[in-house]
């Protein structure tokens, strides 16, 4: 079976929170959320951080004062161009 679709949600926190913390803040089952993603910081320093959260699974429209933002897209990180060859990097293979 496929992998859900996901999306990213960000939510602010006055310290890094939880991965339960971050789902009650967005109001959606600890489930909802990728674990392996987990809380990663976006700015700590103005308490936003991010979760990558399952498409079906997004809360209803953030309001001005709700602490979350989002959905926004959750592109699959690839390396571009083809994988080289160890031994043709030019490095030292010793």
């Amino acid at each position: 079976m496929a992998d859900p679709k996901r999306v990213l949600m960000t939510i602010v926190a006055d310290k890094p929170p939880s991965l339960a913390e971050a789902a009650a803040l967005l109001g959606v089952a600890v489930a909802d959320l990728n674990e392996a993603f987990g809380v990663v910081p976006v700015d700590p320093a103005q308490g936003l951080y991010a979760v990558e959260i399952d498409a079906g699974k997004v809360p209803a429209q953030s309001a001005g004062g709700e602490p979350y933002r989002g959905p926004f897209s959750s592109p699959r990180i690839v390396p571009l161009g083809t994988p080289r060859n160890k031994s043709s990097s030019g490095g030292d293979s010793t």
